[in-house]
């Protein structure tokens, strides 16, 4: 029974004022954020954390995610985030996540793949022997083997940030919760005050740093309710860092 506890962590958190939107809603990035802490807890708990890692000159480095939003919670409710591994395989891991309601009822399911990279060359090391295959749970909140996502054919619609100190992580590079924040701020004023997104895939290909100026380029859905295409460069060094793709849909009466 405790090795089968160890396969996974519950973690409690409370939806803060200063992480919704003018709706009373998490915003996107604060449902990612509360992902990724759990992350944190349950390999900080296990021993393969990004401290245990950095002892052998290596660390964790997100390569892509999976979100299905069913529900946005409110400022003050209450959410259990429920993480675990769920395989191995080659050069990555893969994390899965559902958040709960107080009620237990699902609202958020997600599912990711990571690598574990040297510190000093940056290349990727291979998973299977760097933590134990008793921690993997064979289950997944989303079924997805991460093809490839599509690039932005026709520019519909363009976003410049610059990246700021508050950016970045304890790799000093940008934490990967803020790839989400910019795909959200790259879309067009009409579509941010008329819905919010509930599928969003992310594809982290390069890393970015303190001072890089960042481009975010989008391409219209094809039809109503399709997706939107977005990728997102490093202007300093003309590197493609990141491509996602979101569906999104329009407020409606719980929203009111």
């Amino acid at each position: 029974m405790e090795d089968q506890r160890r396969r996974f962590i519950t973690c409690d958190y409370e939806v803060s004022s200063f992480n919704v939107d003018f709706l009373g809603r998490a915003h996107l990035s604060a449902l990612m954020n509360y992902l990724q802490d759990a992350a944190r807890r349950h390999a900080v708990r296990e021993r393969f954390s990004v401290f245990e890692l950095a002892e052998k000159g290596l660390t964790w480095v997100v390569s892509r995610y999976h979100v299905l939003i069913d529900r946005y919670p409110r400022m003050g409710e209450k959410i259990v985030v429920r993480t675990w591994a769920s395989g191995k395989h080659g050069y990555y891991a893969l994390r899965d996540f559902v958040i709960s309601d107080a009620g237990g009822k699902r609202i958020v399911e997600a599912t990711s793949s990571w690598m574990i990279i040297e510190l000093e060359s940056r290349r990727p090391v291979r998973v299977e022997n760097l933590f134990p295959d008793e921690l993997i749970l064979q289950e997944r909140a989303l079924k997805d083997d991460f093809p490839t996502l599509p690039i932005v054919e026709r520019l519909d619609h363009k976003t410049t940030f610059r990246v700021m100190f508050e950016d970045l992580d304890y790799n000093r590079h940008v934490n990967n919760v803020v790839y989400s924040r910019w795909a959200v701020e790259g879309m067009p004023r009409e579509v941010l005050f008329a819905g919010r997104p509930r599928e969003v895939e992310i594809n982290y290909r390069s890393e970015v740093f303190y001072g890089d100026e960042i481009e975010v380029i989008s391409q219209n859905p094809e039809s109503p309710g399709g997706f939107w295409i977005q990728q997102i460069y490093s202007l300093a060094s003309g590197k493609e860092v990141s491509r996602v793709r979101s569906r999104w849909q329009q407020y409606g009466p719980e929203d009111e």
